[in-house]
């Protein structure tokens, strides 16, 4: 299953941890989280990231969005090619910046183009800089039968896996459902879902922090979940679990104005064995512009 700008991602990876309904010993933190907070720039160069490292992270803030969107290397040369004098191209790139890959083989391209040097050395000094990471935001609601006296941590697939690769390279995000069921998070709030049938309560925990993601262009983004606690790229996820994952595609841009993609999860209790939950869906939405 693919679809465009919308990806799916899955979290945990907690070692050692404690018995169901207890807090955690000896955890073992992600090889990316960072003294006070991981939040607060990019996080490390890592591969494998606990979610749970996240929490408290900051959300990211609300992007503001201009009149106009920044130009295009394509708007550009379309400008060029309409007979747009210098002095009114390299002014738009000046209040509305460009989205555009800015390297040294697209500039020749420009060239190649007919575009004059004046406006090739604005592109390269009023272009969004490269996009190199993106604020990752994961809620996952737990739909209990009894809403807040759902009390249960057990899930048969414990974990809850997102692989994205990144140029030669995989990003894998990973969360255990028992831990973030036993514990209470910064962004742990019961969420009103009743709709005129059916009266529903849903406990939503919440994530977020920024990742690197360093490669621009088309990739597809996997989602599953796992009885496996170390699973570290794809080429680790059981037969089992790869056939029921989902494959996402999405094209992430050299640079654009906003990089923000949050990922929604929803667990439902079993009707019969309320001690259990399942993974019922998930959605991930990219926001570039």
């Amino acid at each position: 299953m693919t679809c465009n700008g919308i990806f799916f991602l899955t979290a945990a990876l907690l070692s050692h941890l404690g018995s169901a309904g207890a807090a955690p010993r000896n955890v073992e933190p992600s090889p990316a989280a960072k003294p006070g907070g991981p939040a607060a720039s990019v996080l490390e160069d890592g591969l494998v990231f606990n979610i749970v490292d996240w929490d408290g992270g900051k959300l990211p803030k609300v992007y503001e969005r201009s009149a106009q969107l920044p130009l295009s290397l394509n708007d550009v040369s379309k400008l060029a090619a309409g007979k747009f004098g210098d002095e009114a191209i390299i002014r738009m790139l000046q209040e509305r910046r460009c989205a555009c890959d800015a390297s040294v083989d697209a500039l020749l391209e420009l060239k190649k183009a007919g575009v004059s040097q004046a406006v090739v050395q604005a592109v390269s000094l009023h272009s969004l800089p490269p996009n190199r990471s993106l604020d990752l935001v994961i809620s996952l609601d737990f739909e209990g039968l009894g809403g807040e006296s759902a009390v249960s941590t057990r899930a048969r697939l414990r974990y809850l896996y997102l692989i994205i690769p990144d140029g030669d390279r995989e990003r894998v995000f990973v969360g255990n459902l028992q831990t973030i069921l036993a514990r209470r998070w910064k962004r742990d709030s019961m969420v009103d879902n009743t709709d005129l049938l059916l009266p529903k309560k849903v406990r939503r925990v919440t994530f977020a922090a920024r990742v690197p993601l360093k490669s621009a262009g088309a990739r597809s983004a996997l989602v599953f979940a796992s009885t496996k606690p170390d699973i570290y790229t794809a080429a680790d996820i059981p037969a089992g679990d790869r056939k029921s994952a989902l494959e996402f595609a999405f094209n992430y841009p050299p640079s654009s104005p906003e990089r923000l993609c949050t990922l929604q999860v929803l667990y439902r209790q079993d009707a019969l064995l309320p001690d259990q939950w399942h993974l019922e869906r998930s959605h991930f939405d990219c926001e570039w512009e």
